[in-house]
């Protein structure tokens, strides 16, 4: 047990120290590009989803997003296409977790790491990396503290009842996320658990599209005070994801089919659907951008024009 709680700090406190650092050194220019580089959504999502995949946060692109909404910097239409491509750039996160690193190598590097931070130059970078290697170490420690659980059954006897009640896996991916506060972490918890056997892969759909929609609660805290501007983006993140699961749901099959298309492994499957569901909900939504965004004005109106 201790082993799991401590492999589960490690990994949490890696991601955060990991999107610090990258926070850091590219904070400013995440700024200015937001401002100037989203005059379609075709560009809001390209940018979105690089940013994304730099921070290795669509929370931390969102809730940016939402600040300069909120100051007037950006509208709302421009908004919208950077909220579509950190859901896609945020699979990056998971994609990183699946990757493979021998255990004899994590400690060296992240004391590498440690030193590199020590200089000015490179503080933020080190950090980074200090953060990245720290969540392979946590990866490490879960995967041998989980396998050292007595209450194993019971955790497996859950997880079956999901498959049969998927809302219990929906349900469960919310609550770990909002826990966790990151998506990218409960999604590598599962994936930890799908390598070990306790979860199968239609269950572990099931709770993805729990964890993308638990991955919202920031942005709805963040909003809640804000203009109703930036109240409409976290809005649409919402509805992004709900809808999303509300569209896949039924497909949750040939997630899974796709998914053993790609690759063999597991964990990679679980992974594979992650960026499937995300990177396909903000495509069918792209070529709708107006529809959707009457629809979120309809929801929440504003009689501001944009």
């Amino acid at each position: 047990m201790f082993k799991m709680l401590l492999g589960l700090c490690m990994l949490l406190l890696g991601i955060f120290v990991m999107r610090y650092g990258l926070r850091k050194a590219l904070w400013h220019q995440l700024h200015r590009a937001l401002e100037k580089m989203t005059k379609t959504p075709l560009r809001g999502l390209i940018l979105g989803t690089i940013a994304a995949a730099l921070f290795q946060s669509s929370t931390t692109v969102c809730l940016i997003t939402i600040g300069l909404v909120g100051a007037d910097y950006m509208s709302f239409r421009q908004a919208l296409g950077v909220i579509l491509g950190a859901n896609i750039g945020t699979c990056s996160t998971v994609q990183l977790i699946n990757f493979s690193l021998p255990a004899d190598y994590i400690l060296p590097l992240i004391l590498i790491a440690m030193l590199l931070s020590i200089f000015r130059k490179f503080r933020y970078v080190g950090l980074a990396l200090t953060g990245l290697f720290s969540m392979f170490a946590g990866l490490d420690l879960l995967v041998k503290g989980i396998s050292g659980l007595s209450n194993l059954n019971e955790i497996a006897g859950y997880l079956i009842m999901a498959k049969s009640q998927p809302l219990y896996g929906i349900w469960g991916g919310i609550f770990v996320t909002m826990i966790f506060q990151s998506s990218s972490a409960a999604t590598a918890l599962l994936m930890l658990l799908a390598d070990m056997g306790l979860v199968d892969i239609t269950t572990a759909a099931y709770v993805i599209y729990g964890n993308n929609i638990g991955s919202c609660a920031s942005s709805v805290v963040f909003s809640a005070a804000a203009p109703i501007a930036a109240r409409q983006v976290a809005l649409s993140h919402i509805v992004l994801n709900v809808v999303g699961v509300l569209v896949f749901f039924p497909m949750t099959p040939l997630l899974v089919i796709a998914a053993r298309f790609f690759t063999g492994d597991f964990s990679g499957q679980v992974a594979t659907i992650h960026t499937l569901f995300n990177l396909l909900s903000s495509l069918l939504v792209l070529p709708l951008s107006r529809q959707f965004t009457n629809l979120i004005f309809f929801l929440m109106p504003n009689k501001t024009k944009y």
